[in-house]
């Protein structure tokens, strides 16, 4: 079998010396290679960029511009810069050969020129090359892969699943041996999304150390990189990263309007035989450069939009632990009597922040729960005070009586009237169920908030079957000059006591508002007239 390529490779041949230029010339093609001549630089540089060159031999001494400045200009251009470059020089002389080293050459060869040598320098290079174009020619054609399953992704999946195509497609490759794909989160922290080492979901098999997922991010902010694998630092526990066999490793980091969301890194294995180690530790990096951009593209929103929701969840945990919150209470009267039957717990949070605001952060951060039911613990500790007839009314929503009700039962407080104002941010979908749920904490009772201002409180009125419903403070304000509010007023006050429930009329503010309601027969109410929201004397 024949030694030269097929097609062969053209070699360009640039020398000012016309003898010595088709001596070289005649010595290629005998050996199967297709040959270009040039006389000067500039003539070379031209042939180049119109014909398909494989290698370049070239002269040092040219008059003009010399071999140095050609391989510049060669190094200087995308489509040539990767373009294999011989040169000759007239000394052996080490200044000469670390010019041609600075400029960009591959390979010497010293005059007079041995031609058999000129010959196999010449084709180690142009079979190197080859080898290495075939490796892009496949690492496109893997790209290619992953392309096409992520356009087959649904729309809207989490970065986790886009983390595990990636990660599924890479790992199908011989010589990639270890894939992970780490999201970054404040404080220096970080989580595996999705690793090839990983099957089934075990995702602890194969996470680092704190302090390696620290090192891991320190890297990645300093942009690509890689290194050889020596194993575990003294101290630091295996696991099946470490046992994986691989021993050059590159990461990549993954960014999102240059912010550091994520990290890609891939081990491979330097096996003997392939491509030289300076080679294996170029194309990986490559790779993992790529694809790190397309993990940005894809996922980079999601995890930036993460990133900020872990950050706000640690605010407010450290606001929970640092107890700054505070409960106020407001009277609830028979408007009869003026006597105070009870009270409302309304939180109140040190910095300010409206509780509805606060409230509503503390759900979109994942920590509604322990939000609402830290307010009750507060509450129940501050009502302590309090005679245990008074009756204590707590806001909660459906979420908290549903998904942590043996907590709340443990929170409540024990042998006091307990009456739980069911918050309407989130629709309640399983009345029924919310029904048996405080039906199953201890005999606390229901109210149902906001009473004639929509659909959404009198449907929870028909479903719910409260203890007690609050009249809308819209209904209330200046009801004693309204007679359309006086009818819908008597309406519920009707529908009270065919129902079951107690009335509260909330937000009033005038004696003659008080006045009116209890002609209509509304029997409890609430607001500034009765008193503001302060904490309980001690």
């Amino acid at each position: 079998m024949s030694d030269a390529p097929a097609p062969p490779a053209t070699v360009l041949v640039i020398d000012d010396d016309p003898g010595l230029r088709m001596l070289f010339a005649t010595a290629l093609r005998r050996a199967g290679y297709a040959t270009l001549e040039a006389a000067d630089g500039e003539e070379g540089l031209a042939l180049v960029h119109t014909a398909a060159v494989g290698l370049v031999l070239c002269d040092v001494t040219m008059p003009g511009m010399d071999g140095y400045a050609v391989v510049r200009a060669l190094r200087a251009s995308p489509d040539t810069a990767t373009l294999p470059v011989v040169l000759i020089t007239g000394t052996a002389a080490d200044d000469a050969v670390i010019e041609g080293l600075a400029a960009g050459a591959d390979d010497f060869l010293g005059k007079p020129v041995r031609l058999d040598e000129l010959v196999a320098r010449v084709k180690a290079h142009i079979r190197t090359r080859s080898a290495w174009l075939d490796v892009v020619q496949d690492e496109l054609h893997a790209r290619l892969g992953v392309a096409a399953t992520l356009a087959r992704l649904r729309p809207g999946s989490d970065p986790e699943d886009t983390a595990r195509v990636i990660v599924a497609e890479l790992a199908e490759r011989p010589e990639i041996a270890f894939v992970a794909v780490f999201q970054v989160e404040p404080g220096r922290r970080g989580r595996i999304l999705a690793t090839s080492l990983a099957p089934g979901g075990d995702l602890a098999a194969a996470a680092p150390s704190m302090r390696r997922m620290r090192y891991l991010i320190d890297r990645a902010t300093a942009g690509p990189w890689v290194e050889d694998i020596v194993g575990p630092e003294p101290g630091e526990l295996s696991n099946r990263f470490w046992s994986s066999g691989f021993d050059v490793i590159a990461g990549a980091p993954i960014f999102w309007n240059e912010r550091l969301v994520g990290i890609l890194t891939m081990g491979r294995n330097r096996e003997p035989g392939q491509a030289s180690p300076s080679r294996v530790r170029d194309l990986l990096l490559a790779t993992v450069i790529d694809y790190a951009a397309v993990l940005g593209a894809t996922v980079g929103h999601s995890l930036s939009a993460r990133s900020d929701l872990r950050g706000e969840e640690r605010r407010l945990r450290r606001i929970l632990a640092h107890q700054e919150l505070d409960v106020v209470f407001q009277p609830i009267v028979e408007l009869e009597t003026l006597r105070v039957i009870g009270y409302e717990a309304l939180t109140r949070f040190d910095d300010g922040v409206p509780p509805d605001v606060r409230f509503a952060e503390a759900w979109a951060a994942g920590v509604g729960v322990e939000f609402e039911l830290a307010a009750v613990a507060l509450a129940a500790k501050r009502a302590a005070t309090l005679p245990s007839t008074m009756l204590l009314a707590l806001n909660l929503s459906p979420d908290v009586v549903l998904s942590a009700a043996d907590r709340l039962v443990r929170t409540l407080p024990v042998g006091r009237p307990v009456v739980l104002e069911i918050t309407e941010h989130v629709p309640v979908r399983d009345y029924r169920a919310l029904r048996d749920a405080i039906g199953g904490l201890g005999g606390a009772h229901s109210a149902v908030d906001d009473m004639g201002a929509g659909f959404a409180s009198m449907r929870h009125v028909l479903e719910l079957k409260p203890a007690f419903a609050k009249m809308d403070m819209s209904l209330i304000r200046g009801i004693h000059e309204d007679e359309l509010r006086q009818g819908l007023a008597a309406g519920l006050v009707y529908y009270g006591l065919r129902s079951g429930f107690r009335l509260i009329a909330e937000g009033v503010e005038e004696e003659a508002e008080a006045t009116k309601l209890r002609e209509l027969g509304v029997e409890l109410g609430q607001g500034y007239l009765f008193g503001r929201p302060a904490p309980l004397s001690s």
